[in-house]
């Protein structure tokens, strides 16, 4: 999240024109007094929602191609709203690229009473009725519901993101610098925080790091590609030539598994930090079982990572021999076999959210999110902003 608001651009024709039944209509009015606010007016703000600068395409204040700038704004806007009242052709071309481009918050609305063609019936259209201000409440209403939902819960509202998986692949982020955000639901001093790029990289002298485990407790080999590798690897004991000579924190926690050769999901195992600690500040490592594995099928998260999230800051406030002030969580169940990423990254969220409603005296005063790819942040990025949450 960067401190400019999130952007709405309105698809719609602009002064007065006639819809599809020949009725006029000012779609300078309707911008102006029923979508304008629904979007960015004191009730949408109100209700929890993010700050957001809306704009039609006739009303960009910018030299240039007017269709490049519009294909820009269908792309690059956070929302877009879509009138199609006059069953403009445009407007429909408009719909189709962003629809295309775009799997989220497209909201379509129309005046009552417009027939809209068939292949459009399947979508959730609001109607408003501009000929009463009781009318154009109603409507505003519903498209402020509709957005904050969709930013909350990136709910897929493209038929063509429906059929086609249409994903750029994420592009592994480089370590950037740490980032705090202040939300005034878990309290004045307590921050959320987002970290970039690989845990090899961290800058921060974190209290505890939060290891996404299978429920074998299994740690990763040194040179797999997962958390779990890394931090079992700079945990060990190391010689000049960087082999292991003991393998601190696996040889501890399979000293606590004993003869188990499992655990239910969501148990937490604690070790020490091993190496961590000296180059990363780590004093404990907190081993979830948030993975599953499945014979010939690999592994895929476990069905409650919302319980995972709840186990490790319990565990963290339940610590007898210091008080930890910080964690740091991997971005548990967004890996391959999990939810759609802003469905997973929205159970962690609301999973900490959650957790300092019922514990508001805490221990823990920072809780850090390692964010490994791009798509991954634009997604927290997205939904930290739909939960009010701000640059501290």
């Amino acid at each position: 999240m960067t401190d400019r608001p999130l952007r709405c651009f309105v698809i719609m024709p602009f002064g007065e024109k006639r819809d599809a039944d020949g009725k006029a209509i000012d779609f300078d009015a309707i911008y102006d007094k029923l979508i304008a606010p629904a979007v960015s007016g004191p009730a949408f703000r109100a209700a929890g929602g993010p700050a957001i600068e809306s704009v039609r395409c006739d009303r960009i204040d910018q030299a240039g191609w007017v269709h490049r700038q519009m294909i820009e704004a269908i792309h690059g806007s956070e929302v877009v709203v879509v009138d199609l009242s006059t069953l403009n052709p445009n407007v429909f071309y408009e719909l189709g690229v962003r629809h295309a481009l775009k799997r989220r918050v497209t909201v379509l609305i129309c005046r009552q009473g417009t027939a809209t063609p068939f292949n459009l019936n399947g979508f959730k259209t609001i109607l408003y009725d501009a000929s009463s201000s009781a009318g154009l409440a109603k409507a505003r209403d519903a498209i402020t519901r509709y957005v904050l939902n969709g930013l909350a819960n990136g709910d897929n509202d493209s038929l063509v993101h429906e059929v086609l998986d249409l994903s750029a692949g994420p592009r592994q982020l480089p370590p950037g610098p740490p980032r705090l955000f202040k939300l005034p639901r878990i309290g004045p001093r307590r921050r959320i925080g987002l970290l970039s790029g690989d845990l090899r990289y961290v800058s921060e002298k974190i209290d505890l790091w939060v290891n996404s485990e299978n429920t074998n407790m299994q740690m990763a080999r040194f040179f797999d590609k997962a958390g779990s590798a890394v931090i079992r690897y700079f945990g060990a004991e190391r010689d000049v030539a960087g082999q292991v000579t003991r393998d601190v924190i696996a040889d501890e926690l399979a000293q606590k598994m004993g003869t188990y050769r499992s655990v239910p999901p969501g148990t937490v195992i604690a070790t020490g930090g091993g190496q961590l600690a000296g180059k990363f500040g780590v004093r404990q490592v907190l081993h979830v079982a948030a993975v599953q594995g499945d014979l010939g099928g690999g592994y895929a998260p476990v069905k409650d990572i919302a319980a995972c999230v709840d186990g490790v800051l319990s565990r963290a406030d339940e610590i007898a021999e210091f008080k930890p002030n910080s964690i740091l969580l991997p971005l548990m169940g967004t890996g391959s076999g999990g939810a759609p990423l802003d469905e997973a990254i929205a159970v962690l969220l609301d999973a900490t959210l959650a957790y300092f409603d019922r514990a508001p005296k805490s221990r823990l005063q920072k809780v850090w999110f390692q964010v490994f790819n791009d798509h991954q942040m634009a997604a927290i990025e997205r939904l930290l902003a739909a939960r009010g949450a701000t640059l501290a």
